[in-house]
């Protein structure tokens, strides 16, 4: 390939056509693989001195994808789930080229091999009853703040949403009943997808309250911040960081934890699983693709279970063991 505009050509087709027509990709994931893109394209011009006017395929090879995981390492110092995000967005890309180029498949199949760094897992946080209980006593429910803070984490708590789909809840996409004791939301999830998910009546009844406090019209955002605008995911994590600070004063486990959108999302799917409900339905009620993603709390269940086993043992005498089975620099600023 001779034309770097042709580079250029093929990015603005792989995000117009194939992320966002084909495949219909979330908001959130283009946001993810633009800002990937940027920092690839500098990386190439600062270090290799090829704009990105004259970029071509030559700099989606093996070796150069490498060297931009390193500048991410050394120079970024990114973690290595970070640089497996960055990873990922230049793979999808690049079997987008194998399929647009396949004449090049050789040099496209050198790079598709770099592989991902390893990630060490780490142990899932829950909330008991208790921290919970401790988290919604520190809404100060005479407040507008107070208020929101309280709704937010019922929401959270119930429903297991994340913090994007929490964020991005509006006032049509409740429901409840006349009555206040029936009721669900509508979870605009990954990928585009709809969900429907019932709430408890004391989550219903809170909500039904807060809503007729609010004169909001339909299209209007669920969660508003101080100045009217919707509230963004620093400001729930803020907020949370806020809740926990205050009520480590009363429950001091808390203070060891960190408490995250996701914390109450793996609450919830234990909480469930815990009470018999199946796993297949605990993937439809987080929004999971797979029911494989949602396995990982079925063994984090078990290890807890084991844990306990083993404090139930004399020292050192383990009676249970657990093994589970098996210029488009600007064009991507525009997106």
């Amino acid at each position: 390939m001779k034309s770097g505009n042709n580079i250029q050509m093929l990015i603005q087709k792989y995000f117009l056509q194939w992320l966002m027509s084909q495949r219909n990709v979330s908001p959130e994931t283009i946001k993810s693989y633009r800002d990937t893109f940027r920092l690839y394209l500098r990386y190439i011009e600062k270090h290799l001195n090829v704009t990105s006017a004259k970029i071509s395929i030559a700099q989606f090879d093996a070796d150069h994808i490498l060297g931009f995981l390193s500048y991410l390492d050394k120079e970024r110092g990114n973690n290595s789930k970070t640089i497996n995000n960055r990873l990922a967005a230049l793979h999808s890309f690049i079997k987008f080229l194998s399929f647009e180029l396949p004449e090049y498949s050789g040099l496209l199949n050198k790079s598709l091999m770099v592989p991902f760094r390893k990630v060490e897992k780490r142990q899932m946080e829950f909330l008991t009853e208790d921290e919970f209980a401790a988290l919604k006593n520190t809404c100060e429910s005479n407040t507008e703040l107070g208020c929101r803070d309280m709704l937010m984490l019922l929401l959270f708590y119930n429903t297991g949403v994340r913090v994007s789909e929490l964020i991005g809840l509006k006032l049509r996409d409740i429901n409840i009943d006349c009555q206040n004791t029936a009721a669900y939301i509508r979870i605009h999830g990954k990928g585009r997808k709809e969900r429907h998910v019932p709430l408890w009546k004391s989550t219903a009844k809170y909500l039904a309250v807060y809503i007729r406090s609010h004169d909001r019209n339909e299209s209007d955002s669920l969660f508003m911040n101080c100045t009217d605008g919707i509230l963004t995911r620093s400001g729930v994590r803020y907020r949370l960081d806020c809740l926990k600070k205050k009520a480590s004063e009363t429950v001091p486990s808390l203070a060891k934890k960190s408490i995250t959108p996701h914390t109450f999302r793996h609450t919830t799917a234990l909480r469930m699983l815990q009470s018999g409900v199946d796993i297949s339905t605990i993937a439809i009620w987080l929004g999971h693709e797979s029911i494989i993603t949602t396995h990982k709390y079925m063994e984090a269940d078990i290890e807890m279970k084991r844990q306990t086993l083993e404090k139930m043992s004399e020292p050192g005498q383990s009676i249970y063991h657990f093994v589970p089975n098996n210029s488009v620099l600007a064009f991507l600023d525009s997106l």
